[in-house]
């Protein structure tokens, strides 16, 4: 591993061990039950998910768990549950045994990018006074979003060593559309159970396995697509090949 990529990886698992600290020493749950509740249903989500093309990487549902904490929870247990949720989505029934810098490395940015997530929408909803949480999510997702993408698509560039703007809209180009609907389907879930955890649970559950189950279908494809369109060209340059002989 490059030198580079072992200090990225470094400085931001020391971020993410500076930001569980800080959740510790303020941990005030809001209510036991329901972030037990929601932490139960994020790590149920970890273990939908799916790999990327082209990418060491997976995404999960887990994150529209974590617009919810964002809503409903405080810092520590939106920190808390971001990092458990990690922890089951890099260790789930794997296709391959996941390397210690792997989980390391998944673990540290999805709690990097909850509680930056956390705190930007909280920080903007203090300073402007709408605290609404329809607002919160919004800000929660974009922020989560671009920062989650950012920080894979930096590892990833390191490591290969492909310039990060060719990276970062490939992992855009598979990433967007999955946070996209989640969000919507959170956002208007929230509103309509108006914050109840079993409300959100059974609107937002089926909603989002669906959108798991076909996310994963067309992934599959395109990966089979792609693997067919090298094979024809590879038939090509060999009859190619042997009607010059």
């Amino acid at each position: 591993m490059p030198s580079l990529v072992k200090a990225y990886i470094i400085s931001i698992a020391a971020l993410a061990t500076v930001v569980v600290a800080i959740a510790a020493l303020r941990w005030n749950p809001r209510s036991l039950t329901q972030f037990a509740a929601l932490f139960g249903l994020a790590l149920l989500a970890s273990a939908m998910k799916v790999q990327l093309p082209g990418f060491k990487t997976t995404i999960s549902t887990n994150f529209v768990f974590i617009l919810t904490a964002i809503a409903l929870l405080s810092f520590s247990e939106t920190v808390l549950l971001g990092l458990g949720g990690a922890l089951v989505q890099s260790l789930w029934k794997t296709q391959q045994r996941p390397k210690p810098v792997q989980v390391l490395f998944n673990g540290a940015c999805l709690t990097v990018c909850a509680a930056a997530a956390y705190w930007v929408s909280h920080s903007l909803a203090a300073l402007s006074g709408a605290g609404s949480m329809a607002a919160m999510m919004v800000v929660g997702a974009v922020v989560y979003v671009v920062l989650n993408t950012g920080l894979v698509s930096l590892v990833v560039s390191l490591a290969e060593r492909i310039p990060l703007k060719k990276i970062w809209p490939s992992c855009y180009e598979w990433t967007f559309p999955y946070f996209l609907v989640g969000s919507a389907v959170t956002g208007l879930a929230n509103a309509a159970s108006h914050g109840t955890t079993w409300g959100l649970t059974l609107v937002v559950v089926p909603v989002m396995y669906c959108v798991y189950v076909y996310y994963r279908m067309h992934i599959i494809r395109a990966v089979l697509e792609n693997i067919s369109h090298v094979s024809q060209q590879s038939e090509a340059v060999l009859a190619g090949a042997s009607q010059g002989r």
